[in-house]
């Protein structure tokens, strides 16, 4: 027996709404990892479009997102629906990630006038989220006996010294401010250390 026609109009509409409403399939090749602060999260999610996140050192968290031609995307938790678990996503994201950013660090990198701080800048939405990738690291480390230190105080910008100096640590931890309150997407002034493999607090940076 045929359906009514208004029977079958309605059940139309219904499905076209539902297409609507549902969220885009995730795009695997797309996925990255960038850095942010549990505080700049709280102005871009609500709790209708919270968005996929995993703690990574310190105050400094994991976003899950999409590279997009305007920079990356942060992919709400709605979108996780049908797929993977979060830390398989998260797995593939830093997998293409380390893919499409091959280039050394020194590349991009700049010392600043009065301090042995480097100052790394590369034209993508991924220049903090280099941090999670130790390869690139752990050479610079190599060379300077093991000693390294790094801030993520924006997005687009990077901070690191292998110096022990008091006067390199202190132009550090100034920049790492200045940077943190002046550029759009802020992350952190905190000052993180490497172990060896990865990233450990070395002090929150708090402005005094």
């Amino acid at each position: 027996m045929r359906a009514p026609p208004l029977l079958t109009a309605g059940l139309l509409l219904v499905s076209c709404a539902r297409k609507q409403h549902d969220a885009p399939e995730l795009q695997l090749p797309a996925l990255r990892v960038v850095l942010a602060s549990e505080s700049e999260i709280r102005k871009i999610a609500t709790i209708e479009n919270d968005v996929v996140r995993r703690p990574w050192v310190g105050p400094i968290i994991q976003l899950l997102a999409e590279d997009a031609p305007d920079g990356a995307v942060p992919v709400p938790q709605k979108r996780l629906a049908g797929s993977a678990n979060a830390d398989a996503l998260f797995a593939r994201a830093l997998t293409n990630l380390r893919a499409a950013i091959p280039q050394p660090i020194q590349e991009r990198t700049v010392q600043m006038a009065k301090a042995r701080v480097q100052i790394t800048r590369f034209a993508d939405s991924y220049t903090t989220a280099r941090l999670l990738l130790p390869d690139l690291w752990s050479p610079i480390a190599a060379n300077a006996g093991g000693q390294l230190f790094a801030a993520a105080p924006a997005r687009d910008i990077l901070l690191w010294t292998t110096s022990l100096s008091r006067e390199d640590q202190r132009a550090l931890r100034a920049q790492a401010q200045t940077a943190f309150e002046s550029r759009s997407y802020p992350i952190s002034p905190a000052i993180l250390r490497w172990t060896g493999t990865g990233w450990a607090l070395e002090d929150p940076n708090p402005r005094n």
